[in-house]
Formats: C-alpha cells, structure tokens, sequence
C-alpha cells in the first residue's frame, strides 16, 4: 500500500465521524475444488452484494473473534463462525474435508472506498455521492490479514464454527517470513518440522492425558467407543495429508454428530501448546534426541 493510501486508510481511523468500516472475507484452496468464497457480514443491515476491487462478496453473516495480536508473542488462533441457516453451510463442507487446510483472506475497508457498483447512479449523480463523502478506491483498506482453517470447532443447526492459524504455522512456511520468537513453535503439530508419531500426550492446555490409552485405528461411524479410546482422522492440506489424534472422553455410538471433528462433550483433540514445555512432553531432549523446537529460545533477552 502506498504512503498516500495509508493516509487516506488513516484518516478515515482517526476521523470524527468515520465511514462504516466494512469486513469481508474470501475463502480459497478449499479441498476437492477450485472454488472461492467471498462473503460480507451484513454490517449496518446491508443485506445485498458488495462489489469491491471488482468481486462480488454475498450477505452471509458470519463473526470473527480473536483476530487481534497477543502481547506474549504466541500466535492468535481466531475463531470464525459462519451461519448455517437451513444446513447450507454443512452441505457444502460435507465433501470438502471441512474446509480443513482452506485459507482465509480477512480485508477490512470502509464504506466510502466501496466500489462504484454500489452507489445508485454514481457516474451520472458524482457530485451527490462526492458531497457524502463517497470516494471509491480498491487501494484504500487496513493491512490485509491471512489465516488458515485449522479444525471445525463446533457445527449445529444454527453455525458452524471453524479455529483459525496464521500461516506461519503452516509447516511450509520458509526462514526468510519466520519470525524470530523465543517461547513459540511454528511447526505444525505432527507435521513436517515437528514429525511427532506418538501416542496423545495432553491437551492444548498441556493437560496431559492418562498412559494407558486404547488405540482404536481410525475412526468409523456406529462404533462404540468409550472412554480413553483414541483415533485418528486425516487432514489434507493441500497436497499432504497429516495425523490428528483424538481421545474419547464418554462412552458413546459414534455418528455424524458426535465426530471428532465436531464434537467436544464426546472427544479431546491431542493438541500441542506451542510452547518448550510441550516439546519437552513429547521429546526427551537429550544427546541421542534433540528437541525439534520451532522457536528461538536462545534470542530472549536475560
């Protein structure tokens, strides 16, 4: 973004009287097709299309939460909750691996920087909509914000709910965009750079869980499973595939509805913390096995 669009960006901030700062989001390199998702929350009861740098984004409430930088160099993990009105939305991510591995474009610009498209007879009435303000430019918007969808947190009849990473967990992420922090690893968990193979360790919390777990295979619908069972699901993201292991909490006939993926009273996904400690949890750290650490514990100021 040029100087001159980042003080227009900042003057409409800073403004008295701001122009409606708009969200909106695309969804891409979801797996299985080559679509794009590009929606709008509806804010301040717009319920039509937006047209902005000349894209169609659809009304489809949806919240995000989290998004904001953390002050203890950990990664924000976001949460995104999109309507599912009449199940539309568990339709479409049916055979899309939950658009697990999709990544997440968030742009935020304001109301007045709109394209043209969405001013009433802006070409021929200029004058009116330059006297409210109005000024179309594509250009002039925040610093846009790239997440990927990590897991499907929560799906009912009313939304579905998606936990977000920043890309520089993604495992391919190369030495030149990493970020030099000493208390966080970038790995992804199980994934290339970490490769742990191991049984469930702890929760995301470093909660660990107990040694004597049953190992169930892979998961299957109208099976029983009870508590301490573990399986495991398969992620692709991309053109890889990665393990995720989950533990039964209750006993319980798996179905649909209550999927690893889905449900949180039934399951407990094994999760790394991202911290040193986690690391020292599952790897022993001494001569013959060294800690793949993914941060920089040795670049903290004493």
């Amino acid at each position: 973004m040029s100087f001159q669009k980042t003080e227009k960006v900042n003057q409409e901030i800073f403004d008295i009287n701001p122009s409606l700062e708009i969200e909106l989001l695309e969804i891409y390199n979801i797996a299985g097709t080559s679509d794009v998702i590009r929606i709008h929350s509806g804010a301040s009861q717009i319920k039509k299309s937006i047209i902005f740098d000349s894209k169609e984004y659809f009304h489809v409430p949806f919240e995000g939460e989290n998004f904001e930088s953390r002050s203890d160099g950990r990664m924000s993990r976001p949460t995104l909750s999109i309507i599912n009105l009449e199940s539309f939305m568990t339709n479409y991510v049916k055979n899309k691996d939950d658009l697990i591995g999709a990544e997440v474009k968030r742009i935020r610009t304001f109301l007045k920087f709109l394209d043209e498209d969405n001013f009433l007879n802006y070409a021929s009435e200029k004058s009116y909509w330059d006297s409210l303000g109005v000024n179309p430019d594509p250009s002039s918007k925040l610093r846009d914000q790239y997440w990927e969808i990590n897991r499907k947190v929560r799906e009912d009849k009313y939304a579905i709910q998606f936990e977000l990473v920043s890309p520089l967990e993604v495992e391919n992420v190369k030495v030149p965009r990493r970020q030099i922090i000493n208390n966080y690893c970038f790995f992804k968990y199980r994934g290339k750079g970490c490769n742990f193979k191991g049984a469930p360790v702890s929760d995301s919390n470093d909660v660990k869980f107990l040694d004597s777990l049953n190992d169930r295979g892979d998961w299957i619908n109208s099976t029983n499973y009870f508590v301490n069972d573990f399986i495991r699901i398969m992620i692709k993201e991309g053109n890889e595939t990665r393990e995720v292991l989950y533990v039964c909490t209750q006993d319980h006939i798996s179905d649909q509805s209550n999927k690893p993926t889905v449900s949180t009273d039934y399951w407990t996904v094994d999760a790394c913390s991202k911290g040193l400690r986690a690391c020292k949890m599952r790897f022993k750290g001494d001569h013959d096995e060294q800690l793949p650490f993914g941060g920089f514990p040795s670049s903290r100021i004493l």
